[in-house]
This record gives C-alpha cells, structure tokens and sequence, in this order.
C-alpha cells in the first residue's frame, strides 16, 4: 500500500524517482481502471507513450482471451478487496507482442480510507521465464531419457543421501511413487539391522572418497519385502570439484541370486541326503537347464567336463552339443579352454563366489564374461569338483561405457569436451616435468561463422563444424587432444613439444587448413581461424593456460582474424583494462556520462551552417573525456552499442529539438546497430520522444555495413527513409561496397572521408577520386560532404570541385549543444 510522502517537497522528489526508473512499468489507474498517468519504465516495457495511453482503460494489456474472460475486473476487485494484487502472466505490447509480467496492483485509499485509484508495477520477465522454459525443456529431455527406462531404477541423491528424483525403474523395482519417495533418506530401502550397522552411511562414504560403490545385498521396498540387488553409486562432482551429489543405479537380480542360491542348495541336499539322489539329481538338472546363466562343472583338475548347461553349451561351444565327459582342450577353443582353465585355478579352499570378468573370443565373437567359481565335493567320495557360473555382461558394460564416453565427449563432433580437455591438460602438464618438455595449448575460434549460421541456418552450421573438426584432427599429430568447447570453439592439447616454434607451426597448419573451402550440401562456404597460443613457458595449471589462451585469442581477433597470437604477459593487463573499461562503459550509462557534441556542417558559401554532425564522448569520472575510438570497438563486442547508439539518437534528437534555426544532426549507425532488427523501431522511439521532425535527422552509415545481405540492407534502409530521415553513406570510397547500391537506392548524401581531403593538394590520386565521387553525385543529383576540411585551400578546390558541404576544423570543431547555443547568441 502506497503512504504519504515524509514531507511538503516529497511529491515531487517521488514523481520524478519513478518517472525516471526505466526497468519497471510504473503508473495509476482511477477506482474504474482508467490510466492516469505513465513512466518511462512503462514506454518502455508496452511500447506506448503517455499520450498514447493516459485516459485508456488498463485491460488495453490483456490478451483478448484473458479480456473475455474478465481477468483485468478480476484482478482490479482482487486489490480493491484484499488491497493488493499480485500475479505472472501474458501482457501485450503495443506492436502486439507478447511479454511475460509480474505484476503488483495496490489500493490506494486517502487519509479517509475512500479507494482514490490503484498503483500499478509491471516488470518484463520475458527473458527470465524463456530462460526459464528452456533449462525445464533440457531437464524434461533428461527426465524422459531416464524415465524410460524400466528395468534399471535410476535416481540421484543429494549430499546428504536423500532421495532427488525417480525414475519408471525404480517405482518398479521399489514400489515407491515419486511424491511417496522424493526428500527421504535413501536408508529406508536398507532393512533395519543393515541401517543399524551403519552400512548406508558407509556406502556413501566410499563413494565420496573413492568416486564409486558397487555391492551386492539385500534392499527393502514399500511392501516390506526383500530383494537381491545390484547397487553402483557414483559420486557426481562439478568442473571445480565440488560434490553435487550421487548417482544411484540399482538392479534387482533376485532371480539370478535364488538361482544361484538353488545350485548351492542343491548341492548341499545332495551331500546330505545321498539315499535321495536320483531324485535330486533330476530336479538339479531342471534347475541348471533353466538357469539364465551359463553353468559349467569341472573335476578339481579343470581337465574334464562333468556339467554343462545350454548356454554353456552355446557360449562357450557355439552349438547345442553335450559337452559332459569331454577334455576342455578336445571341444571347445584354445581361447576358451585357457579362460576356463584361468577359472579353475583361481578357485582357493573356501566356498565363497567370487566374481571376475575378462574379455574372451567365443564361437559367438568377443564377449565380456563375468564369472563365479566355487568349489564343492561330490557324494560318494568321488572328489571335489569346481562349479562356474558365467554371465554375458558384454552389452551392459558397453552401456555403462556409451554413457562414460557421452559425459566426456561433444555430442555433435564426438571430440573430447570441456571437462575431458581439461583432464588432459592437466595430465601433459603433469607429464612435463618428467620429460622435460613443455605443453601448448591452441585456442580456437571461427570467424564469420555467425554469418553462415544466419545465412543457411544451424543445420548448415553444424556439418561446417563436423567437416571442420575432421580436417582439424588431420593436421594434428596422434598425441594431441582436439576438443569442442562449445559453438565454434575449439581447442588443442600440444604436449611433449621441445620448443614454442612447434607451437606456432602447429597453429599455422589449422589456419591455413580452415582457410580452404568447405563444400556443404553444394554450398561452398569459405571460413577463417583465430588462434591463441599458451604454453607452460608462461603459466603452471590448467586454468592459467586456458585463461591465457583466450587473452591470445582475443588479441588475434583484435589484430586482424585469420591468425594467431602468442600470449605474452602486457595481454592479462590488457584484459584487465578491458574488463574495468566495460564496467565504467555500464556504468557510465547509467549514470549518464555518454555526452554528445557537435560539429557544424557548412554550405557551399562557407559561410551559413546547414546541421552538425553528433558525436559521442564519455565523461569519464577519473580518464575524462574519452573518444569514441577508444570505446566503441569495446561496446560493439560487449553487445553495449544497441544501448550506446540508442542513447546518441536520444540526446541528439533531444537536443536538435532546442535549436532555433532549423538545423539538421547527423548521427552515426555502427555496423552492428544497422543489423539490429530493432533499428527502425529505436529511431521511430527517439523521433517521437523527443518531438523532432523527422526531416532534421539524417543518419549517417559506413560502406562496411553493406557488404552482406543486400536484399535485407535495402529494406532496412527503405524503412528508414519511410520514416522521413535522410540517409547518408559515409567514409565514401574507403570501403568495397558495390555501387549498385546507389542506383537501388536514393542516398541524400555522400560524405568523402578526410583521407581524400587531406591528400587532395598532394596525391594526384586523392584528386581523382574526390573528382569521380562529386562527378557521381552531381549525375545522381545526390549532395557530397566533404570531411577534415582544414585549410582555406582545401575548402576553395573542394568547392571548385563542385563539393555540397564542408566538414573540418576549418568551419569549427565539436562543442556541446550548450556551448553552441552560447556561440549563437554572442554572434547574433
């Protein structure tokens, strides 16, 4: 509930604090939902100015279903009632779009408790909750790969050993539904002796400091029956090491333990009740037949077979023949025969199973067997014999393999991922010290790869990096680890290397590998490599290479692209320059120290001033003013030009606005901001806020941003000039833009870069570019701007030259619109 303010002079202080809040919609409706007034956090969130939407009911925001059902009286009657309304749902922009709002709704009421309106707060979650949606759509996307399964029950526990989540298998095999299960100790499925004996804490432990436990023993489920199991536990940490929790997989194999239970059991009865053995005997083979293991008795020298079951028999034999009373050397393999015999001679005294598994060639290929051998004696003294149960454990090992292999590798490429790379870094650096060599590694980064994936889509992108990855593993020697960060970065292990020449070989060989055509699907498409290159020359653990690695990364994207850089120690101050520059460069928009200045443009006389050029300059708290080129590269990789080059418009619209005779601004437009589906909508914004006829404001844009995407260029430019600014291309001459551009469409300006100017009295060159620029112009009846005009000389060919409009130091140089306006008033 909104109170009075502390004192007289409070209404304004709060009018103008949340008029200026920009990242919440806040405004007032009358008793009837009517809007009474509107924030600049509200323009910006709905897109409407106040104008617009002052005196309009406040439903304007409700979807038509949610209007139709009646929700905006609803939620209006929730706050009248309760005093307050809060809730998460679907809003409308102005231009139709949807966003996701939290909104607040509070009755305000006066000192006599009359409802004198509703406050409204309405923030943007449209990001939060789409960020929200996709982690739930990879988390759903896991649940179902492991709810699928149903023979396995598979959950995670958290440090503690409380039960996280639970799959299809483990409802099966425990009788426990999620909601009965989810939160409790995983001790519950312990009986109560085993928990009294400490064997669930013990568990964990070992999992903890050994990374895994795997057992055999009894569990209870719900009912309160018993079961056999198989139980692996596996400690899940993070890339820092730390204890996430652990993996809990467990297997019920009660009928594989009472079959074996049956054998021994069998045994025992026939030993103790000889006068029953044929009896017995038959019933034993009927158990042996059925078991679904493969089982094989043997005399105590291994040499004869007394028993063999059917899948004995096809295991180890590959054919339904009866292999009892045969030389294991006669009937099976000489592989076979030494696995069995192996089997035999590890069997002690005692009577305990014991289980091994080693990787045998059967008549049925090679096949991973798990065995338990015991001994036990005969019934009429015939001596003792060893009895052998086999598992075929071939296909679970490999899936406990498949999903080892997919938690260390890229699931696109299949090369080692972040997590792997890591591992084998730090084991070459370990290496080093032995061998006395050094290991490098290579930071990797496409350029242009953006490009493509917006061109021809992700598809498209995708075989790129699968092509690539191959041709990388090419040219790199069987030693060294390629591995897939994420995106279109990469990185190499080069260990063993003697000097960090081999490093910079190394690294050449990919550039000039990458900078071959890839052929995709018919398209050819041409990418460069950017390379960073650290080395333990410089730093002693994996996470100072890495960091190094990226410091050289940037620096060859810097210089350039298409090469590679070593990293050298001024490349970390470097880095930390440029981190403190961003954060001042955020915080100097926020606090308003992005100022701008202007410089006049004259006429062709020279004497009368036609508009001026806006130029940013930071007011920098502690470096002072800083200019562009020294911010703006930071900004347009940063991603802070969108908000940069909203700000210029802004203040430069709102500051031609003042001026008194009419002139025009020119403002600047980066090559990313010109790519921002939201240019067109941020120039409209800065027109109609400020009141600035559009005629006045001419938009300045360099040959660079024409190079790609012709077709969407043109329409970007056509929906500027819809909007009623002029149009200039500026740095005329410097680029490689095609002139098919000025004949698609009518520039209102070409603006000769100084270079050509400043040249123009020497270079006979610079003459006859700026003759065939003006020559153009003047054909096309297009206006021609002449830059870094500093001397009368320059002004006076230029002009004979048949040059429009003259820029330079000669005419005036940049000053704010304050001191400008101060200017005009002392020469009038």
């Amino acid at each position: 509930m909104f109170t009075s303010p502390p004192a007289e002079n409070a209404d304004p202080m709060y009018r103008l604090l949340v008029e200026k809040i920009v990242d919440y919609a806040i405004y007032m409706l009358t008793p009837e939902g009517i809007v009474s007034n509107w924030n600049a956090g509200a323009q910006r969130a709905k897109g409407y100015v106040a104008s617009e939407i002052v005196g309009r009911h406040y439903s304007t925001f409700y979807r038509p279903e949610d209007v139709a059902a009646g929700l905006p009286d609803i939620n209006l009657s929730i706050a009248r009632e309760h005093g307050r309304f809060e809730d998460e749902g679907w809003r409308l922009r102005k231009d139709g779009t949807a966003l996701w709002a939290h909104v607040v709704i509070d009755a305000i009421h006066d000192d006599d408790g009359r409802l004198v309106g509703f406050a409204k707060i309405t923030r943007d979650c449209t990001e939060q909750r789409r960020a929200q949606e996709a982690q739930r759509e990879q988390e759903q996307r896991f649940r179902h790969l492991i709810q699928g399964v149903t023979d396995y029950a598979i959950y995670m526990l958290d440090g503690d050993g409380h039960v996280v989540n639970w799959n299809a298998g483990a409802e099966r095999a425990k009788g426990y539904k999620a909601d009965e299960i989810v939160g409790r100790h995983f001790s519950v499925f312990y009986r109560a002796a085993d928990r009294a004996a400490g064997l669930p804490h013990a568990a964990l432990e070992t999992a903890r400091s050994n990374g895994r436990f795997e057992a055999e023993g009894w569990r209870v489920r719900k009912d309160g029956s018993e079961f056999w199991t198989s139980v692996v536990i596996d400690a899940v940490r993070g890339e820092d090491g730390e204890l996430i929790g652990f993996a809990k997989i467990t297997r019920d194999i009660t009928e594989r333990r009472r079959q074996e239970l049956k054998v021994l059991e069998a045994k025992e009865l026939a030993e103790k009740y000889s006068q029953q053995m044929a009896s017995l005997s038959r019933f034993l083979d009927s158990v042996i037949s059925n078991i679904p293991a493969s089982v094989l008795a043997q005399d105590c020298s291994g040499e004869v077979i007394l028993l063999a079951n059917q899948q004995a028999q096809r295991l180890f034999s590959g054919a339904q023949v009866d292999l009892a009373g045969k030389s294991v050397r006669d009937c099976l393999s000489p592989a076979v025969a030494d696995y069995i015999e192996r089997q035999v001679a590890g069997v002690g005294q005692d009577a305990e199973l014991q289980a091994k598994e080693s990787t045998v060639d059967t008549p049925l290929g090679t096949r991973t067997l798990r065995s338990r051998s015991v001994r036990g004696t005969r019934p009429e003294g015939e001596g003792d014999y060893i009895l052998t149960i086999t598992e075929d454990v071939t296909e679970e090992l490999a899936a406990y393999a498949q999903i080892h292999h997919m938690a260390q590798h890229d699931g696109l490429t299949d090369l080692p991922n972040r997590a792997f790379f890591h591992h084998r870094l730090e084991a070459a650096i370990a290496g080093d010290a032995a061998s006395r060599s050094i290991t490098a590694i290579l930071c990797l980064d496409l350029d242009n790869f953006k490009n493509i994936n917006d061109a021809l889509g992700h598809a498209y992108g995708d075989k790129l990096l699968l092509a690539l990855a191959q041709r990388l593993r090419e040219h790199l020697r069987e030693q060294d680890t390629l591995a897939r960060l994420g995106g279109d970065e990469f990185a190499v292990v080069l260990p063993g290397l003697r000097r960090l020449e081999e490093a910079k070989q190394a690294a050449q060989r990919l550039i000039d590998a990458t900078g071959q055509p890839f052929l995709i699907d018919e398209h050819g498409l041409s990418v460069g490599l950017s390379v960073g290159i650290a080395s333990t020359n410089s730093g002693s653990s994996a996470e100072e290479l890495l960091r190094f690695g990226d410091m050289a990364l940037y620096e060859a994207k810097r210089n350039g692209r298409n090469r590679y850089e070593v990293f050298r120690p001024e490349l970390e101050e470097a880095a930390r320059v440029r981190r403190q520059m961003e954060t001042d460069l955020r915080r100097a928009l926020h606090l308003g120290q992005i100022e701008m200045v202007y410089q006049p443009i004259m006429e062709k006389d020279g004497r009368r001033i036609a508009g001026y050029e806006a130029l940013m300059r930071w007011n920098h708290p502690v470096h002072g003013q800083v200019l562009p080129l020294d911010f703006i590269p930071l900004a347009e990789e940063t991603g802070l030009i969108h908000d940069l080059g909203a700000r210029a418009l802004n203040l430069a619209c709102q500051e031609a606005i003042t001026w008194n005779d009419g002139e025009s601004v020119a403002v600047n437009l980066s090559p990313a901001q010109f790519k921002s589906p939201d240019l067109v909508a941020t120039v409209a914004l800065a027109l109609s806020d400020s009141g600035l006829d559009p005629a006045r404001l001419e938009l300045e844009i360099t040959e660079s941003v024409l190079l790609d995407d012709s077709d969407g260029n043109i329409r970007t430019l056509r929906a500027l000039k819809e909007l009623g600014v002029a149009i200039s291309l500026d740095d005329f001459g410097t680029g490689y833009s095609s002139l098919s551009y000025l004949r698609s469409f009518p520039f209102d300006k070409i603006k000769i870069d100084k270079s050509f100017v400043q040249d123009i009295g020497e270079s006979r060159e610079a003459l006859a570019i700026i003759r065939a620029i003006t020559g153009l112009s003047n054909s096309l009846l297009i206006h021609t701007t002449a830059e870094g005009v500093e001397t009368h000389e320059q002004f006076l060919r230029l002009q004979a030259e048949g040059c429009s409009h003259f820029q330079g130091y000669l005419f005036g140089r940049p000053q704010s619109s304050d001191r400008r306006l101060r200017a005009m008033d002392d020469a009038a």
